[in-house]
């Protein structure tokens, strides 16, 4: 037989159990790691929410008709794309076009020069405002509300409809 006699230290449990409260708040306030930075987080709804099957057609409603869509609200997922001529704190957030057997970036001007670096190519979630800007003539821009780092979608391609 087996017999062990403990005296228990309640000041000492107790301080344990502090402790252990205070690691296990820490991870979850903490520990759980989200890429967003919100620069407006007042959006919640939004007036163009762009999927795969709807990027396309979205795309040219909105520049087809820039003044009806100015300060409208809008989520669109894609990577990174720029051109050696835009402006500083300007990319496209686009995706792979297919048509006419060629393959083409297409996507959403945005301005985005908030505190998240973001590299070429990288897959991002942005929210926004459509504003009115210029790049070889007047074209709609995205003014980043939120941008979020996210995985690439399996299908990275979307098609004219």
């Amino acid at each position: 037989m087996f017999v062990v006699n403990v005296k228990m230290d309640y000041k000492k449990i107790l301080f344990f159990c502090i402790i252990c409260a205070v690691v296990i708040a820490s991870v979850i306030e903490f520990g759980i790691k989200d890429n967003s930075v919100f620069t407006n987080n007042s959006i919640s709804n939004y007036d163009y929410e762009i999927t795969e099957e709807n990027f396309v057609s979205n795309l040219k409603k909105i520049h087809e008709s820039i003044d009806e869509n100015i300060g409208k609200t809008i989520k669109v997922t894609g990577f990174i794309y720029t051109l050696p001529d835009f402006k500083k704190d300007f990319y496209v957030c686009g995706r792979y076009l297919e048509k006419d057997n060629t393959t083409q970036v297409a996507g959403y001007m945005c301005n985005y020069n908030g505190d998240l670096k973001l590299e070429e190519n990288e897959w991002v979630e942005i929210c926004g405002t459509i504003i009115k800007g210029n790049y070889n003539g007047e074209i709609p821009v995205i003014k980043v509300d939120k941008v979020s780092k996210v995985i690439a979608p399996a299908n990275t391609y979307v098609k004219e409809k």
